[in-house]
């Protein structure tokens, strides 16, 4: 079993054209033939030797780095000890990734150690499997191979395409009582308190509190007047009419709106349009990365598509900017009934056909982009305005 196991197509059916050749030359008597088909016969026979008795190989595969963006860098590197070539056989090395196999190109030559690195792609937003390693020796002629795998699968995380989206509107200043006053107050309110960590502003110190509890604490102020974000994310499969691109599109415009926040220090909601996805991020004073940043980041790398078109209930918050990023299979009429209690709403929709790349529809600013790229410069231009 593990012979015929070892043979491959070709090998198989020169074996069999051996055998036929090596009958009929003895039934015949035509000893020509029959020395061909021993002759067929013998190849095959030695290059399956070579193969099953060839010593297998050292293989050592690291992955890095396991966060990557989508079309962004990422390597494997793969370290091999033993012979590459001995006799009649060779060893080809490939990558398995997300279920298709990479070719790795091994140096020249025969032994020795040798470290190579290869690119793994990354075209697409998810959790990709690298692994295991394939190791395939063949014979020279290909009668006879051997594979094995080797090494672990390790998971990466490739988080939607950065889009440079730079700007966030202004917020509406609130007052202590819920009222509003005026932006042009100035002024922070404290918020709360945290143990001091290596960076924080030593100006920020609650010394009142830290005598008290004998640790350092350090204010976390926030601005009144500092805009509370809402990014919902239409992931109806019909908005997009079967259009994968344009939800990739959608995704990195909602990433995007929510890095800008997070990284400003605002408070940023993000949810999806179908009620199946939430995330709360609070504000920052200090703009220190907030775990829940990062929960973002992981949920927009899974997200998908879901054939439900029913609207999850969005609620009425205290918001001053809500964002929704649709396709141009959405009806942004339907959509304006659910865009509630915000100062300023915007609709981005993901639109390969734009007639009017700006405009008001249903009471809304609507802007229309074919990719995220164009839909980051619009709202950029927007806000500036």
């Amino acid at each position: 079993m593990i012979l015929w196991q070892a043979l491959t197509v070709r090998g198989r059916w020169v074996g069999a054209l051996a055998l036929v050749l090596g009958v009929a030359g003895t039934s015949w008597s035509y000893p020509l033939v029959g020395a061909l088909g021993l002759v067929l016969g013998a190849l095959v026979v030695v290059e399956l030797i070579a193969v099953l008795t060839s010593r297998d190989l050292a293989v050592h595969r690291t992955v890095s780095p396991l966060v990557v963006v989508r079309q962004g860098p990422c390597e494997g590197h793969l370290t091999l000890s033993g012979r590459r070539r001995q006799g009649l056989m060779r060893a080809d090395v490939a990558e398995q990734v997300d279920g298709e196999l990479v070719p790795i190109d091994l140096p020249a030559r025969r032994t020795g150690d040798a470290t190579v690195s290869y690119p793994i792609p990354t075209r697409r937003r998810g959790v990709l499997d690298v692994g295991p390693v394939h190791v395939r020796r063949s014979s020279l002629a290909g009668m006879a191979a051997r594979a094995s795998e080797v090494g672990e699968v390790v998971e990466v995380r490739v988080l939607p395409r950065i889009v440079p989206l730079t700007s966030m509107a202004m917020g509406h200043r609130r007052a202590l009582t819920g009222g509003d006053d005026s932006a042009e107050l100035g002024g922070t309110d404290l918020v709360g308190l945290h143990e001091y960590t290596m960076g924080d502003d030593l100006r920020r110190l609650h010394w009142a509190t830290s005598a008290r509890t004998g640790t350092l604490m350090v204010r976390e102020d926030a601005d009144p007047a500092e805009p509370h974000v809402c990014v919902v994310l239409d992931d109806r499969a019909a908005s997009y009419a079967d259009r994968a691109d344009d939800f990739e599109d959608a995704v990195e415009v909602a990433a995007a709106l929510c890095r800008v926040s997070v990284e400003r220090g605002h408070p940023v909601r993000f949810r999806s349009l179908s009620g199946r996805d939430e995330i709360v991020v609070p504000g920052s004073a200090s703009r220190l990365p907030r775990r829940e940043a990062r929960d973002i980041d992981w949920l927009l790398t899974e997200i998908d598509t879901v054939d439900d078109d029913r609207i999850g209930h969005l609620g009425r918050r205290d918001l001053d900017v809500l964002v929704a990023v649709t396709g141009h299979a959405g009806d942004v009429r339907d959509l304006s009934r659910h865009l509630e209690g915000a100062e300023d709403t915007v609709v981005c929709v993901v639109d390969p056909q734009p007639t009017v790349a700006a405009g008001r529809e249903a009471g809304l600013l609507v802007l229309r982009g074919r990719t995220s790229l164009d839909l980051a410069r619009l709202w950029d231009t927007a806000v500036a305005r």
